[in-house]
């Protein structure tokens, strides 16, 4: 897509004139990743960044003492505000806090929690949408969201996480951590992924890496987009498209994924 076209554009340049500084013998390098948003991808932006320094660094390393990556965080709201009020159809959550200790009280890497829905609770709501596309909002205050992983604008108060995000960003309302319970938003359909098989239909045992299947099982739908019906139904095993969807894993292990009904391919007969 577009967004994507530039971030490219934008990269290129930025690691050309890395690849430049780094190889001139430059003691330092420091590069910072604000949290002004890039079309919506500033995370990706992120990634981009770390990988291109991991190159620099690894084949300059004579010349290179140190490298670093620095991120800021939501930017603080001034302390005479206490709270924002969404215009249209928009929607503020409090960002939910990664728990740091597991069931049994292991600390937990920062890694660990890669994976993890991005979740919160929604303390306000706007309007909705007015005009020509007028539409009632489907989130309520108290709702705990899961949303879009690069969505939204993040910003802190008193020290606390929120995010303000488009109410088509929400993926889907749970509660808990356990993505299985979750109940889709708007068009979205909630997916319990075909594992990968571990040996051919001939017997013979797959090794290495397996390619991961792009079927499943539908397991919850959404009440649709603009009150459309779904054109699929819980039970239905169907085929999606290879990059679409946000992926979780649940509490038992097994891999979930979150599409747009328009990524559905085909129902599997």
């Amino acid at each position: 897509a577009n967004s994507f076209g530039i971030l490219e554009e934008f990269s290129r340049k930025q690691r050309t004139r890395l690849r430049s500084t780094v190889g001139s013998g430059c003691q330092h390098v420091l590069v910072k990743v604000t949290a002004a948003s890039l079309l919506g991808v500033t995370n990706l932006y992120k990634m981009h960044a770390c990988k291109m320094l991991s190159r620099c660094y690894s084949t300059n390393r004579r010349h290179t003492k140190a490298v670093k990556l620095v991120t800021r965080a939501g930017a603080p709201l001034p302390s005479q505000y206490k709270g924002v009020k969404p215009v249209a159809d928009r929607v503020c959550i409090k960002i939910a806090e990664v728990e740091e200790k597991s069931v049994g009280g292991i600390l937990l890497p920062s890694s660990a929690s890669a994976n993890k829905p991005t979740q919160g609770k929604v303390i306000a709501v706007g309007p909705g949408k007015s005009g020509e596309k007028a539409s009632k909002m489907s989130v309520k205050v108290g709702d705990s969201v899961t949303y879009s992983k690069y969505a939204g604008t993040e910003f802190a108060v008193e020290g606390v996480d929120h995010l303000l995000l488009k109410e088509e960003d929400c993926i889907g309302t749970m509660e808990g951590v356990d993505v299985s319970s979750m109940t889709p938003l708007g068009d979205r359909v909630l997916i319990k992924c075909t594992e990968a098989e571990e040996e051919t239909a001939g017997g013979l045992l797959l090794t290495g890496s397996k390619e991961k299947p792009l079927t499943g099982e539908v397991v919850a739908v959404g009440p649709g987009k603009d009150e459309e019906a779904m054109g699929v139904a819980v039970g239905n095993s169907v085929m999606y498209s290879k990059y679409s969807g946000s992926e979780y894993e649940g509490a038992d292990g097994t891999q979930y994924i979150v599409i747009r009904e328009s990524d559905v391919l085909a129902v599997l007969a």
